[in-house]
């Protein structure tokens, strides 16, 4: 019979051991032995083989048998024997500031066998030869920026790989490096996926992002024509990139962005379009002409933001100024030239236009006052004096704007001396297409006397600007010297602080103060004596004209006016 014990039973310097047996018979013979304990955990050493992966264990055995196994190794590869990989093949100096050095390299031609698990970066002073490891661990990237160096310092960098099998050969950068600020000019890097134009709905948000690289770091400044961005748009700005965003856009955030990067060495910008998928903005401000009576014709420019869309058509619609409601006059206009026909003679009104495309209506674009249709013409415009002589004045003037509806008879122009109160007529015409010319003969010699300039036609109806003064300045005459008033409706004015009366033997002036609707009416000039009496009229209407009435009167023995 033979009984096994595993050795580890025996303590250690064991002398004697008792055992029991179960069971036995006197006179039997026993044969003990131990056996071995489990060896320690392989390690593979002189690797070669066909490439494949393997794991191992270990047993010991002796007279008394195979003893336990060991812990089993770590997955080896049989291959070809291995060593250190070789130098990386350039290392290059990148960039330089007055602490720091960047540093790029190229992998090694031979990787030792095994795989480059990562570099070690080393410097010394240009003049010492005490080389330092940089990196606390070694690097996987092929490039690496080493800072806290000294200002103005030369040094010399070098890069080694590392393998399974250890540390490779160095390569050196070929000359010491200075540790100074280099200056570049800005650049801004654009990759495959940039894109200039961005197309957004409305109500989304516009990000737009660029990177950008320069020395000293560039100063990056967003802006957008006719546009103030620090109301609309979030801006965040590092050294190296800089994103705008806008939330919630609208047809107003669409146009050209214009991204500058600048420094001491130069600049350089690009430009971003946005659209942005909204309904039009309001066209351009709205003009007229041909003004009758009954109708008036008005036009106006496209929106300059059409929305991302074409212009399908115009809305044009018209409102009484007494009244808050709009009526549409043409709900499908193609063209930027519509006439509004059917208009109440002598009732003022306010226009506006809007455009619309795939997405709806956009915002209107509206007469900042109201246009009267009636026959009296609108005020020429800037009278000039274009040249003097010893014995005449030249000056000149552009047409009005509309003429009422007929066609202009002529133009009046009065002049009087400083410090007189009688106007003369002195009138030569000439005209043009788009000008006309008057001369003003006989003019004395250093004479400042002013000049106002009226129209006559068909028209009775005067129109000033609200918040002006209206002026009613009349000659008269008579013998006897005639009674003189004047009065609005049925009523004669009186002085008060708005209203400022003056009478003389020559004229009658009326003066109203920043006029408004109410002052609107008929004025009525009444000259009377024991001879007769004569009246004059004129309609007045308070709209944004600012007028000046000359009424003139020729001295007879019966009281008359011009």
């Amino acid at each position: 019979v033979t009984a096994q014990i595993p050795y580890s039973k025996f303590p250690p310097h064991c002398v004697e051991i008792t055992v029991e047996l179960p069971s036995c018979l006197s006179n039997d013979i026993f044969l003990f032995s131990a056996l071995p304990d489990a060896p320690g955990t392989p390690e593979p050493t002189n690797v070669t083989g066909d490439s494949n992966e393997y794991e191992f264990h270990v047993m010991a055995e002796n007279a008394a048998g195979v003893g336990p196994p060991s812990d089993v190794s770590k997955l080896i590869k049989c291959r070809e024997p291995v060593s250190p990989p070789s130098a990386p093949n350039i290392v290059k100096v990148t960039d330089t500031s007055k602490t720091s050095v960047s540093l790029e390299w190229t992998k090694p031609v031979f990787d030792g066998g095994m795989e480059i698990i990562g570099y070690i970066i080393e410097m010394s002073k240009a003049d010492l030869e005490a080389w330092q490891k940089v990196n606390a661990e070694t690097v996987l990237a092929t490039k690496y920026t080493v800072v806290d160096l000294e200002a103005g310092e030369h040094y010399k960098f070098r890069v080694s790989a590392v393998n399974g099998a250890g540390k490779g050969e160095s390569c050196e950068v070929p000359a010491s490096v200075q540790t100074v600020d280099r200056l570049s000019a800005p650049e801004i890097d654009i990759d495959a996926n940039f894109k200039q134009t961005h197309i957004v709905r409305a109500g989304a948000s516009i990000r737009l992002f660029i990177a950008f690289s320069g020395r000293p770091v560039p100063t990056a400044v967003w802006s957008k024509a006719d546009a103030n961005l620090s109301l609309r748009a979030d801006i965040q700005t590092t050294d190296s990139f800089s994103t705008l965003t806008v939330e919630e856009c609208n047809r107003n955030d669409a146009g050209k962005y214009v991204f500058t990067v600048e420094n001491n060495s130069g600049s350089k910008s690009i430009t971003f379009t946005v659209k942005v998928l909204d309904t039009p903005g309001p066209p351009g401000p709205i003009t007229f002409k041909d003004v009758t009576r009954g109708s008036i014709t008005l036009m106006w420019d496209a929106p300059v933001l059409d929305g991302g869309s074409r212009i399908h058509h115009y809305i044009v619609e018209k409102r009484e100024a007494s009244r808050r409601s709009w009526q549409v006059v043409s709900s499908k206009c193609t063209r930027q030239i519509f006439k509004v026909t059917d208009l109440a003679e002598g009732v003022p009104y306010y226009y506006r236009v809007s455009a619309e495309n795939e997405y709806g209506v956009g915002e209107p674009c509206e007469l900042t006052e109201p246009v009267v249709a009636t026959e009296e013409p609108a005020p020429p415009k800037r009278l000039d004096i274009v040249d003097t002589t010893k014995s005449s004045v030249v000056l000149a003037w552009l047409k009005p704007d509309h003429d009422g509806g007929s066609r202009v008879t002529g133009y009046l122009l009065e002049m009087k001396q400083k410090g007189s109160d009688s106007w003369i007529e002195r009138v030569t015409i000439k005209t043009t297409k788009d000008r006309t010319t008057l001369t003003v003969k006989d003019s004395m010699r250093g004479d400042s006397g002013k000049y106002y300039l009226t129209l006559e036609n068909t028209g009775e109806v005067v129109t000033i600007r609200a918040g002006s003064d209206l002026v009613l300045d009349a000659a008269i005459g008579g013998k006897p010297e005639p009674k003189v008033f004047w009065s609005k409706g049925d009523r004669e004015l009186d002085p008060c602080e708005k209203i400022s009366l003056q009478y003389t033997s020559k004229r009658a002036i009326a003066v109203i103060k920043f006029c408004d609707r109410s002052d609107s009416g008929k004025y009525t000039l009444t000259v009377k004596n024991a001879s007769g009496m004569k009246q004059l009229s004129v309609l007045v209407k308070v709209l944004g004209m600012y007028s000046m009435i000359n009424i003139h009167t020729w001295y007879t023995k019966r009281p008359t006016f011009f």
